[in-house]
């Protein structure tokens, strides 16, 4: 009888120190691999940690078992990390730091992943769950270059108004921008060739513009990020398709259709495109070099080509704050004639009162 309650207590002992075990657990991938390793480089590798059950807070025990490599291999965070309550997937970044002079060869081992109850009490029935990540990594002197795009984005934007709408400031400024993530499959930097982008209008019937760019930020081995890349328009307030085709040498090897507004001018307000402080310095630019070109026909005494370089550059600008004078004079008489309209009908209508 005393042998069968003593069974009976260590049974349910076990039963609740594992019943977090009904609960499956595993990893994706199940390896750590890779092929296209230099002396000097790094890389990264994420394994997710997967549960069918997230009921309470496990903790996580990761022991490297490499021969030559286990000291160039780390977990980001740490050995030790937590699987928070209510969490089925977490990650866990594994990061080889190939030293530079490393020999080519190729290298294995394993990474043992023990997953045990956070707050499990030393002394009692430890039961814990595990598993193995297969490491297998070659290091060559194989250069590779290779990517893969995962997303393409058009930003929306707005006309621009007086004076950034000018020729001389809408080149850098009223642009298509277009932002991609790309994931380097090499080992080393790297960017697209060149991006082609066909502009048309909603109905995907007229093409309005082509436009190309080949000058992108580069993305380090093994890693994803993300480029931006803008090209000069003059389009006209509208909604319209951008038609993307992303090239590695002459090969496409993404394309995608995107649509995108552009506002009139403030329609956007605050979620408009801001520029900071470059227009004003661009003009600051533009007016420096102006009076040095002034300066120096004064000097020379070249009174004709001066007339002309001020009617160049401040004809517009006369023009556009000549027109508002006008038109508010006009709106000032228009005002003021309806005003005397409006005197002469009262004193009519005393007249006839008399």
């Amino acid at each position: 009888m005393v042998k069968k309650s003593i069974s009976i207590i260590i049974f349910l002992a076990v039963f609740f120190q594992a019943s977090f075990v009904n609960a499956g657990f595993g990893i994706s991938p199940p390896y750590v691999r890779s092929d296209k390793l230099t002396p000097g480089s790094t890389y990264e590798q994420t394994v997710t940690l997967l549960r069918s059950s997230a009921e309470e807070d496990l903790q996580a025990t990761v022991t490297i078992n490499a021969p030559e490599i286990s000291d160039r291999i780390t977990i980001r965070g740490g050995e030790t990390f937590d699987l928070p309550k209510d969490k089925l997937q977490v990650p866990m970044v594994v990061v080889v730091n190939v030293p530079t002079n490393a020999a080519l060869d190729v290298y294995k081992g394993y990474i043992n992943i023990r997953i045990a109850p956070k707050d499990q009490r030393t002394g009692g029935v430890a039961i814990a769950l595990g598993a193995r990540v297969e490491i297998d990594l070659t290091v060559s002197n194989l250069t590779i270059s290779d990517f893969k795009v995962r997303r393409t984005e058009i930003e929306n934007f707005e006309e621009l108004s007086f004076p950034w709408n000018m020729k001389i400031f809408s080149w850098f400024f009223y642009r298509l921008r277009m932002n991609m993530t790309v994931e380097n499959l090499g080992n080393q930097e790297i960017s697209p060739s060149s991006v082609k982008v066909d502009i048309t209008d909603i109905s995907k019937r007229n093409t309005l513009a082509t436009v190309e760019s080949t000058r992108f930020s580069k993305v380090s081995a093994f890693e994803v990020g993300d480029i931006e890349t803008s090209f000069p328009v003059s389009l006209e307030s509208g909604q319209y398709w951008a038609l993307i085709k992303v090239y590695k040498d002459n090969e496409i090897v993404w394309t995608d259709d995107k649509t995108f507004t552009i506002a009139k001018a403030g329609e956007m307000g605050d979620s408009a495109p801001t520029f900071g402080i470059w227009p004003w310095l661009l003009m600051a630019l533009y007016i420096f070099i102006v009076l040095i070109f002034l300066a120096l026909l004064v000097k020379i005494k070249s009174w004709r080509y001066l007339l002309i370089v001020l009617s160049i550059f401040i004809g517009k600008p006369l023009g556009f704050i000549f027109g508002l004078l006008g038109s508010s004079f006009r709106d000032a008489k228009v005002r003021f004639w309806k005003w005397m309209a409006k005197k002469a009908s009262k004193y009519q209508d005393t007249d006839r009162r008399k």
